[in-house]
């Protein structure tokens, strides 16, 4: 054997070149699975989205934006909406023990307000914690009002409410939302969704209706008894505890 077949059969072939590692690496590395948000959606008959968005809402861990609702079942808000009506209709029409409660742009599921003391007795809140009269006034000024500032709020009143309103935001009855154009900024206030809860509404809508005072709507009055009166100081509430 010549040397020149010798090196032919011991060193590698002219033009051959060894694969390099990061090629090697990049052949071998696993393409990664999809995550759950990229995979698609299964389609959902318009039927069914009100029985999909129950199913949502039962597992949410709170209120949730109606436009969460929209991402979660693959629909347009507008056909959020549309499915959610009819799911509360439907809860209204078969005496069913949940409803659908609307705050602020978000929904959630609830329980029925006819069976709140057996679900008290059911959870061992049997010792109803009540409200006082103080705290039931202000509450019901920034039910129908809202939303409210507490100079407002002092001036239907005619004492401070602040002690008050403090203590409907410690229990998560009102809650800020948002200022006032006007000098100072004052903060605004609003029920929650546990103003909802506590008093077994559907939505702020569903608050009765205030009647008149002395032949006067009671919403224009309570309107005009909310503008404060310029460099007066409101008394101290005397029954200021919530």
């Amino acid at each position: 054997m010549t040397h020149t077949e010798e090196a032919g059969l011991t060193g590698p072939v002219a033009g051959d070149t060894a694969p390099s590692s990061e090629a090697t690496a990049s052949a071998a590395a696993p393409v990664p699975a999809p995550t759950p948000a990229e995979l698609p959606l299964p389609a959902v008959p318009s039927a069914e989205l009100p029985a999909l968005l129950e199913a949502m809402l039962l597992v949410a861990p709170g209120p949730t934006p109606v436009g969460e609702l929209a991402r979660g079942a693959g629909v347009p808000e507008g056909e959020v909406e549309r499915a959610l009506a009819d799911l509360a209709e439907r809860f209204a029409d078969d005496g069913a023990g949940v409803i659908v409660q609307r705050h602020a742009g978000t929904v959630q599921l609830a329980s029925s307000p006819r069976f709140a003391p057996h679900v008290r007795r059911f959870l061992k809140l049997d010792r109803e914690t009540r409200l006082s009269t103080a705290a039931l006034e202000t509450l019901a000024i920034v039910a129908y009002q809202q939303p409210v500032t507490r100079a407002e709020i002092d001036a239907v009143r005619g004492v401070d409410s602040s002690g008050v309103l403090a203590t409907l935001h410690g229990r998560g009855l009102v809650e800020q939302v948002g200022r006032l154009s006007a000098p100072g900024n004052p903060v605004q206030y609003g029920t929650t969704a546990a103003f909802l809860r506590h008093f077994g509404l559907r939505s702020v809508a569903d608050l009765p209706p205030l009647g008149a005072v002395d032949g006067q709507d009671a919403r224009e009055a309570l309107a005009e008894a909310a503008r404060p009166v310029a460099g007066q100081e409101p008394a101290a509430d005397p029954d200021a505890a919530g």
